[in-house]
């Protein structure tokens, strides 16, 4: 996922742009699409980030079930989107939520391996404007559920702790509900200094270095007080 070489630029424009975003108090935030519409390279209120001289992912908004969502698709490309999130408290909304699925998975492609490293879609959270620190839950292909593991690109402008949620055991063109504690994944990511700026939400799709394609779907990602109840898919 060497789209990140400059990623840390779209982080700083990411901050600029307006979404749908929205908060009740005591229930915390809800990222979804349904006021998105797409674009010429991305969807409305998120920026786009491809990598220069690599095909580029695309990111649609389709309608399912009567539900907008976000498609995202790459053929032998890479790219993500970027969305503002600076002011979401993690300490008073540890618990993320999110909803995907995946139609294709990348051929062969395995996060453990810097040649292999495609993912049909990871889910990150990250800050900083010129150098940039992230951690990653990530629907990969051969990569063992449960597995971890961290990455640099950029020359080292670009840190990533990434998580493995999902893999090729799960079942394709099912739609799962997935949950982590972001709160306690960045406290040991920052060592205890969580950033309040420039902090983004991003969405990749990656199919590079596979020369494969990929396929996956969001519905939402959510930032709920701990004591939310759990409804989640197996």
């Amino acid at each position: 996922m060497k789209h990140w070489n400059a990623i840390a630029a779209a982080f700083a424009a990411a901050l600029c742009a307006a979404g749908t975003l929205s908060a009740a108090e005591n229930a915390g935030y809800r990222i979804d699409f349904s006021k998105a519409r797409t674009e010429k390279d991305t969807v409305s209120g998120w920026t786009y980030k491809g990598k220069p001289g690599t095909g580029k992912a695309t990111f649609t908004i389709v309608t399912e079930n009567g539900v907008k969502v976000l498609k995202a698709e790459s053929v032998n490309g890479t790219g993500s989107i970027l969305f503002d999130i600076s002011k979401i408290d993690f300490k008073k909304y540890p618990l993320m939520r999110w909803k995907w699925k995946v139609d294709v998975l990348p051929t062969g492609a395995d996060g453990r391996s810097e040649e292999k490293d495609d993912q049909a879609i990871g889910i990150y959270v990250g800050a900083g404007r010129w150098s940039t620190n992230s951690v990653a839950f990530r629907w990969e292909t051969e990569t063992p559920k449960k597995a971890e593991g961290e990455a640099s690109y950029g020359l080292g402008m670009v840190s990533v702790k990434w998580y493995c949620v999902r893999n090729k055991e799960d079942k394709t063109g099912v739609w799962y509900v997935d949950e982590c504690n972001i709160y306690e994944a960045l406290d040991k990511r920052f060592k205890g200094k969580i950033p309040t700026k420039n902090v983004a939400l991003s969405i990749s799709c990656n199919a590079q270095y596979t020369k494969s394609r990929a396929v996956a779907y969001l519905e939402y990602v959510e930032f709920l007080p701990a004591q939310t109840e759990k409804k989640l898919s197996k």
